[in-house]
C-alpha cells in the first residue's frame, strides 16, 4: 500500500509527493529522490521503515510519475537540484538527510556539492556521477534510443533487475508492475530530455567539496549505471563510505532488508562515518 499522494505547485509545475509522519514530533526529515523513468513509489518500503523515527518525503520529479511533464527545454540536472531545494523550502524541510537512486543519486550529490541548503547525511544508491553511463549513451544513439524508449516499458524491468530472465526476476521479487507503470507515466520527451541532461552534467570536479557524511551503495550486478561511477564518488568525497551489494540497479527491490539496514544504521549512528 502506497502512502497517499499529495501535490504542490512550484514554479508553475504540479509536483506530486508522498509524506509519512514520524511517531514523535520534531523528528529530522529524510528526502528521497528517485531515478530515471521511476517515481517516488520506489521508496515506499524505505519510508515505512524510517517513518517511525523520521519525517519521510518522496517526490515525483518533473517529467515522471504524477508530476507535470514540462517541455524539453526545462530539463537539466541543475534545474532538478533547484526544484528539490525549492520543494524543501516550501515544505519547511531544513537540514534533511537525502537518499537518491541513480539519476536521483546525481541530484542528491548535486545538492551536497552545488546547493547552499545544508544537509544532514547523504545516501546514494548506484549513483551517476560523470554522466557517462551505458544506458544514457545508448539513449543518445539514434535510432536505438527511439526504439528503446518505445519498448522501454518492457525492457527496463530486465535491465534494472539482478538477472535478465523473467523467471529469475519473479523469483527475486522485483515489482515489474510498478516499474512498467512508472515507465508508462514518464512521457517520451521527458525520458529523452532527462537522459540528455544526465549526459551533460559532470560532478567529478565538485565532489571533493562535499562535506556531508555520505554512504555510497553499488550493486555488483548493475547493468545500468557502471560501478565505476559509485567508486569514483567514494574516492572523491572526503567523508564517503562505500558498500557493495550482490544486486542489480535496484537494491531497494532486490535486497530491501539489506539496503534498509545499511541506510538506517548510517543515518542513526552517532559517530562520524570515516572514509573506508
Amino acid at each position: 500500500m502506497y502512502s497517499p499522494l499529495q501535490t504542490t505547485v512550484l514554479d508553475g509545475l504540479k509536483i506530486a509527493y508522498r509524506m509519512q509522519q514520524p511517531e514523535r514530533p520534531g523528528a529530522s526529515d529524510v528526502l528521497m529522490i528517485h531515478g530515471w523513468a521511476s517515481s517516488g513509489r520506489m521508496w515506499q518500503a524505505m519510508m515505512d521503515g524510517l517513518s517511525p523515527r523520521y519525517r519521510c518525503w518522496a517526490l515525483d520529479l518533473p517529467g515522471f510519475g504524477d508530476s507535470d511533464k514540462p517541455e524539453n527545454g526545462w530539463y537539466s540536472i541543475r534545474q532538478y537540484i533547484e526544484l528539490v531545494g525549492a520543494f524543501c523550502e516550501a515544505n519547511n524541510i531544513t537540514r534533511p538527510h537525502v537518499i537518491g537512486h541513480s539519476m536521483g543519486g546525481m541530484i542528491a550529490l548535486g545538492l551536497a556539492a552545488e546547493h547552499p541548503m545544508p544537509l544532514g547525511r547523504v545516501v546514494v544508491i548506484n549513483p551517476i556521477v560523470s554522466g557517462r553511463t551505458h544506458i544514457v549513451q545508448l539513449l543518445n544513439t539514434r535510432p536505438f534510443g527511439s526504439v528503446f524508449l518505445t519498448l522501454g516499458r518492457w525492457a527496463w524491468p530486465l535491465t534494472t533487475s539482478s538477472w535478465l530472465t523473467p523467471w529469475l526476476v519473479r523469483q527475486h521479487g522485483v515489482p515489474m508492475r510498478r516499474i512498467r507503470e512508472d515507465w508508462a507515466k514518464a512521457s517520451p520527451h521527458a525520458a529523452a530530455a532527462s537522459a540528455e541532461a544526465i549526459n551533460r552534467h559532470d560532478l567529478t570536479e565538485k565532489l571533493p567539496g562535499v562535506t556531508a557524511p555520505t554512504l555510497i551503495v553499488i550493486g555488483s550486478r548493475d547493468l545500468t549505471a557502471p560501478n565505476a561511477e559509485g567508486r569514483l564518488a567514494g574516492r572523491l568525497i572526503p567523508s564517503a563510505r562505500l558498500e557493495v551489494l550482490p544486486s542489480g540497479h535496484l537494491p531497494t527491490d532486490d535486497l530491501p532488508d539489506e539496503i534498509f539496514r545499511l541506510t538506517h544504521d548510517f543515518l542513526t549512528e552517532e559517530r562520524q562515518p570515516w572514509k573506508t
